[in-house]
């Protein structure tokens, strides 16, 4: 996959993702957020790859003191014209998670609803460290190793395909990047080389444990 053409104006993740981008979907989301990363008023909060920045822009109106970051001009314009039009006052950095630049110390970080597995995850977990407070809290979202594994079994018509060697999904018909998943005791290892220990995990955003049927792996983690 090329992750830069995806999330580009000309890209799929908008038109891919539209049934998931309800009110009420933010509403519960967000409610989520505030919920397992116990958010306070008094808090600094960056929402890490932030895309159009929907929960950025549900939590600042809420009150919250948050940023969003994001490499994506086109996605980030979008978030900024949308705080624009809702008057509202929130500072979006344009770069990399894996190169990230800010002078900030923030209290909460989260990864939502991401696909971590495009991404080094051990230069992105050493990044989140680097700015976050000793004790911080930081949250990833990605998606259930098992469930996805599932699926593949159930459908072998699938254009996908999955190799236990790397831990890699591919498009069967072409060669370039691969997305990366993770089992939660090689997240939990993660976490843990990066000076994180590892104080909560769950299988979906109502808290549940996570099993093998999970829709989500929720990763929270606390900087040591």
């Amino acid at each position: 996959m090329d992750t830069k053409k995806y999330y580009s104006a000309k890209g799929k993740y908008l038109k891919e993702h539209k049934n998931y981008f309800s009110d009420q979907q933010l509403s519960k989301d967000t409610d989520f957020l505030i919920n397992a990363l116990n958010l306070k008023k008094k808090d600094k909060i960056l929402d890490l790859a932030c895309g159009h920045a929907r929960h950025t822009i549900e939590l600042r109106k809420r009150g919250f003191d948050i940023d969003g970051l994001d490499f994506s001009d086109y996605l980030l314009k979008k978030a900024e014209d949308i705080a624009r039009r809702e008057r509202l006052q929130i500072n979006f950095f344009k770069q990399d998670v894996h190169s990230i630049d800010i002078k900030i110390k923030y209290d909460k970080i989260f990864l939502f609803f991401s696909e971590f597995g495009l991404f080094n995850g051990g230069k992105v977990l050493n990044n989140v460290s680097k700015i976050l407070k000793t004790n911080g809290l930081f949250l990833l979202d990605c998606d259930n190793l098992f469930r996805l594994i599932q699926y593949l079994i159930k459908h072998p018509e699938s254009p996908y395909k999955f190799n236990f060697n790397n831990m890699m999904l591919k498009d069967k018909q072409k060669n370039g990047q691969g997305v990366r998943y993770y089992t939660d005791p090689e997240l939990e290892n993660l976490f843990k080389n990066n000076g994180f220990k590892v104080i909560s995990i769950y299988g979906d955003y109502a808290k549940n444990t996570l099993d093998i049927n999970s829709k989500r792996m929720i990763v929270i983690g606390k900087k040591a």
